[in-house]
């Protein structure tokens, strides 16, 4: 696998540890990723060697606008079956090892495609011009020719499909999630002044950072709203810092970096509810994991979870109904502590039923299955 994020907290990094995890007896796992600056600030090492981390090996490489360093030497000295590549646009990872597949520098072995909710129309529309130059080239260059895409759900693999209707396939197989490290507080959460509100993501246009800022300026009440994760784009961030600088003062906003994952259930659990009104998601890791220790999302209406309202789970609003947001934020404020824990019961149990009614496990294995029994038999192209 090949691409693993700066946040360890991220959701493709939870994906790709519970893939491993569930599927460890049938295949070896090793996962090529960025070096994470964070993490050697805090002493963790890695850099430029094969490290084992739970049912996979990791290996953090330096990367450049020409992508990872060493990497043509890397990828020739690993041995591995299947190439899983993580982000279709990633200009770190996938695109270098696509053009040196097509190029013969690398070997041109099965090559899966998770596409990461990237073809979604709110994802879609971010730099969309520069987007269709890629792809214009990419068909040009015959540099998907032989890739098959995952795809989360049905809706991801129409967006897809839509996007590059000449993909060879597209698979779907849900993300593989677990409830076991991610509990609810064992006794109920009192209301406490001022609300307290998380964001937990990269930092970048897609995850609409400076929507909820926007949001937060016509809350009538006191606000404490943290933000957690990466900063991928530095000029949006600036954006939304500026927005931050004029928001009125009984709303406080705090920026508290990355955290490890191991933090991430108890971090959330603190707070009142998980605010992220996304542009897009295939998924949403950061939704789940709120969910999982019972804490309300709100969130928008570009992600599979729906109608959190009738599921007393939170809140899903269209993004042209900024006011809703503020509505939303506003009734949490009011509610007693029995209707906030009648939410945190909610919220719980929409994962459980999810990660009970998934069959997950067994549509990855098959896509696996699939794409090594076809690469043996030597077909390059399904009718």
């Amino acid at each position: 696998m090949i691409g693993w994020p700066n946040d360890e907290a991220s959701g493709p990094v939870q994906s790709l540890i519970s893939l491993a995890d569930a599927l460890s007896g049938a295949f070896e796992f090793k996962v090529i990723a960025r070096e994470r600056k964070y993490a050697r600030s805090a002493g963790e090492h890695g850099l430029g060697y094969w490290k084992r981390y739970r049912s996979l090996d990791r290996y953090w490489c330096n990367t450049s606008y020409f992508g990872p360093k060493d990497f043509t030497t890397l990828i020739r000295s690993t041995r591995h079956d299947v190439l899983i590549l993580n982000g279709f646009f990633d200009p770190e990872f996938t695109i270098p090892t696509l053009i040196l597949r097509r190029l013969k520098l690398i070997p041109r072995r099965p090559t899966i495609l998770s596409t990461r909710g990237e073809f979604s129309a709110g994802a879609a529309a971010i730099a969309k011009a520069r987007k269709k130059i890629y792809l214009r080239a990419a068909r040009r260059l015959g540099l998907l020719d032989d890739v098959w895409f995952h795809a989360t759900s049905v809706s991801e693999a129409a967006d897809v499909r839509f996007h590059v209707p000449w993909a060879r396939e597209v698979f779907i197989a849900p993300n593989i999630r677990v409830l076991e490290e991610w509990r609810p507080p064992s006794k109920d959460v009192k209301p406490a002044a001022p609300l307290r509100l998380v964001f937990l993501s990269r930092i970048d246009r897609k995850k609409n950072l400076d929507f909820a800022l926007t949001a937060l300026r016509s809350t009538q009440g006191a606000v404490d709203f943290d933000i957690y994760g990466p900063i991928n784009d530095q000029a949006y961030w600036r954006a939304c810092q500026s927005i931050i600088g004029n928001l009125p003062h009984w709303v406080q906003v705090r920026y508290r970096g990355v955290i490890a994952n191991d933090t991430v259930p108890a971090v959330l659990a603190s707070y009142d509810a998980f605010f992220m009104p996304t542009s897009g998601e295939n998924f949403g890791h950061a939704i789940f994991d709120a969910l999982a220790v019972g804490l309300p999302v709100l969130i928008s209406d570009q992600t599979p979870w729906c109608n959190l309202e009738r599921l007393d789970a939170g809140w899903s609003l269209p993004l042209s109904r900024q006011d809703l947001f503020v509505r939303a934020i506003e009734g949490l404020r009011g509610m007693s502590m029995d209707d906030r824990n009648r939410l945190r019961r909610g919220a719980r149990r929409l994962v459980e039923t999810f990660v009970t009614e998934s069959d997950a496990v067994g549509q990855t294995l098959r896509m696996l299955e699939t794409v090594i029994a076809e690469a043996k038999l030597g077909i390059t192209k399904r009718n």
